[in-house]
């Protein structure tokens, strides 16, 4: 307890000793850190921030909308297309033409460019830039962008869909044509447009010569041509006629399907239901020059201290 209790007392002897050394240490640090953490030597960068949440993605694989959105987000796809619409390469002063390009773009804009999943569900997009207005402009260009690749895979989409009900309409429009042109010639050839009604009317025309009725207002012959067409073709008839009206409904169907796949690849749709929209900064967020100032100035005080301690213990002999 007296061992501990004499250091102590040993320790702020050395401080009271030194107090003068120690203080000028630390006003030559803080006036050495406010300079270097100024604008001169460091450039001052600016925060823009977006706030979205996913809209419309639809479903994909077992991933939630948001866990889609941070996907495309980090998608090679969305960052080349910002990089090339902003020419970062030169804002960062990268050189094109170098090996290493890709390698330090990306560093650079991963670096810069941050976007995080929020306890809400919802994505922060956050920009960093030495010019406010470029930062609130790249925040604004990954917005855009998102939306165009995303259109662009769903437009694919939908174009596949698109492809596969035309094909559907073509196969049954085909099919319509052949039973029609079937159709046509038990119409002009054998006389079959109504089985039912023509079946009925033959009927009640062949009874009544068989019954003796009045021959004056009945054809025979063309009664007994129609009796003999349905008696060969009838069954025919009645077979295409069916399936004509069930080919007209299947084409009816196709054909509204086909009406919702076009509406969904000619919409014009966004992916983003933007809270917070990127502005463009007003005050820098880095360097922050108290923080640096102070702990350059405890550390260089620190620092100095120590090599007094050591000074000041004996010297073995």
């Amino acid at each position: 307890m007296m061992d501990l209790k004499s250091m102590n007392t040993g320790l702020f002897k050395l401080v009271i000793k030194n107090y003068k050394l120690l203080a000028i240490v630390g006003v030559i640090a803080i006036v050495l850190s406010a300079v270097f953490s100024s604008p001169a030597f460091i450039a001052p960068k600016y925060k823009s921030t977006a706030i979205v949440y996913p809209s419309n993605l639809g479903e994909y694989s077992e991933e939630s909308p948001i866990e889609q959105m941070m996907q495309w987000f980090d998608s090679r796809k969305i960052k080349d297309r910002v990089i090339e619409e902003n020419d970062l390469a030169e804002h960062y002063e990268i050189d094109k033409e170098g090996e290493l390009y890709s390698y330090y773009m990306l560093e650079e804009y991963n670096e810069n460019i941050t976007v995080a999943e929020t306890k809400y569900e919802s994505a922060e997009i956050n920009v960093l830039d030495t010019d406010p207005e470029m930062a609130a402009k790249i925040a604004n260009s990954i917005l855009n962008n998102f939306n165009e690749v995303v259109r662009e895979v769903h437009k694919n989409r939908a174009l596949e869909d698109l492809n596969t009900q035309k094909e559907k309409l073509r196969v049954v429009k085909y099919e319509i044509d052949s039973v029609s042109k079937v159709l046509q010639n038990l119409r002009e050839n054998f006389g079959l447009i109504d089985y039912s009604t023509q079946a009925r009317e033959v009927t009640r025309g062949y009874l009544k010569t068989i019954e003796g009725a009045n021959k004056s207002n009945i054809n025979i012959k063309e009664i007994l041509k129609l009796k003999d067409n349905i008696e060969k073709k009838g069954g025919d008839f009645i077979l295409y006629n069916t399936n004509i009206y069930d080919l007209l409904k299947e084409f009816a169907k196709i054909h509204i399907d086909y009406n919702y796949v076009l509406s969904r690849y000619t919409r014009i749709m966004t992916y983003t239901n933007v809270v917070s929209e990127p502005q463009v900064p007003v005050k820098k967020v880095y360097p922050v020059r108290w923080i640096i100032v102070l702990l350059s100035a405890f550390g260089a005080v620190a620092f100095t201290f120590v090599l007094l301690l050591f000074a000041a213990q004996p010297k073995s002999k």
